[in-house]
């Protein structure tokens, strides 16, 4: 096998969820060797999350476990047992990075915290990633990740001006958590290599999407200006007059499409539609301000193309309108298949499926497809392997249910 970028690396994923298993897969598709530690008999929770394989649900056929936990290693066990604390503490002092995602103070609770396994070893890089954070008024705080939405600012300024605030799909703040877990995790390590020491990391899901939806800009507006955003829909929450649009969604013959302007051609509107109006002085030296005129040029224009023709004849003049895909349009893209983005993976249990692979390219470090483990699947393999256990060892922490 071709060396990878993390080659050598060995984590712990002690998460439970969406977020830490996000951390640990980035990390193994950079080549780390990952440990997935799991509850005994029901395993992750994501095992339990739909959609399943077939309409059929069970410990193996979760789509979001599936993915989130391809190419790495399952291993159950009891932290609350003596035993199983003992095991994951031989397990520390062989390892590099630890990534749990309990409430803040559980590990500690458990005598597990890095005050502890940073005695057992001193170069471990451990991540810590809960919702609003370990410190603060709040880190107590029951949170999810419709919790983090709200907390962030983030459902404020989606959906309609004159509706109730949306969340968007998915798991968004689950996965900004992870990434961010892993970037310092790289930086941590980097670290390591300089000094010797590990360190403790403490990554709050609700700062990591705060960070990525431009608030930046939308807290110095009101700071500097006095200018508190609004919901804006499909449109761009800026609202100044001379502000540059469109950045929209639009209806058109087959469904719908994201117009967006394009400041090295702003004239391109004019030459799709027809409509001079969109070239003039008027409306181009304050286009936010004509929003409802631009709009109703493109939508009496789009009504009579289709998505296809569209982007095709928008792309041509450099003006960046897309289609607005379904599933399974992402899924037959012709840009997703040219970069094999999507690959099938055999699963004894699931069977061939679609993966999604890598969202980065290293060519001296090329991403792996490997399938996601069973429950437990290395449980016996990395007790013996690694530590050193006999099979009568492995028998007896079986019926005390340590594994």
């Amino acid at each position: 096998m071709t060396d990878t970028a993390l080659s050598g690396v060995s984590v712990l994923d002690l998460s439970d969820g969406m977020s830490g298993s996000y951390c640990s897969k980035t990390l193994r598709d950079l080549g780390a060797d990952v440990i997935k530690i799991e509850t005994p008999n029901s395993g992750d929770s994501t095992r339990g999350m739909g959609p399943f394989h077939n309409g059929s649900p069970g410990i193996e056929t979760s789509a979001p476990f599936l993915y989130l936990n391809a190419g790495k290693q399952s291993l159950t066990l009891n932290l609350e047992s003596d035993e199983g604390g003992k095991i994951l503490r031989e397990l520390v002092g062989k390892s590099d990075v630890l990534v749990e995602n309990f409430k803040p103070g559980s590990m500690d609770a458990l005598g597990l915290g890095y005050s502890e396994l940073g005695k057992l070893n001193p170069a471990l890089v451990m991540a810590s990633i809960s919702y609003f954070g370990a410190t603060g008024a709040y880190r107590d705080y029951e949170g999810s990740d419709l919790v983090a939405y709200a907390m962030s600012g983030y459902m404020y300024l989606t959906g309609d001006e004159d509706r109730e605030p949306l969340k968007a799909g998915g798991s968004q703040s689950e996965y900004q958590a992870g990434v961010a877990g892993a970037l310092s995790i790289l930086a941590a390590l980097t670290h390591r290599d300089f000094t010797g020491e590990g360190q403790h990391i403490d990554v709050s899901a609700i700062e990591s999407l705060n960070a990525t939806f431009d608030g930046v800009g939308y807290y110095s507006a009101y700071e500097n200006r006095g200018v508190v955003p609004k919901r804006a829909g499909t449109r761009l929450v800026q609202r100044e007059p001379h502000g540059a649009y469109p950045s929209t969604l639009l209806p058109c013959k087959d469904g719908w499409v994201h117009v967006h302007y394009s400041p090295s051609n702003p004239e391109g509107i004019a030459m799709l539609t027809g409509d001079e109006r969109m070239e003039s002085v008027e409306v181009l030296s304050a286009m936010r301000g004509h929003a409802d005129e631009i709009d109703a040029s493109l939508t009496e224009w789009l009504k009579d193309h289709t998505r296809e023709e569209i982007q095709t004849l928008a792309q041509e003049i450099r003006v960046p309108f897309t289609m607005v895909q379904s599933v399974p349009e992402v899924l037959e893209d012709p840009q997703n298949t040219a970069r094999g983005f999507f690959v099938d993976v055999e699963h004894p249990e699931a069977g061939a499926l679609k993966y999604l692979t890598s969202p980065f390219r290293l060519p001296e470090s090329p991403w792996q497809a490997v399938r996601a483990p069973l429950l437990g699947e290395h449980t016996r393999e990395i007790l013996t392997g690694q530590l050193g256990y006999s099979d009568n060892d492995i028998e007896r922490l079986k019926e005390a249910n340590v594994i």
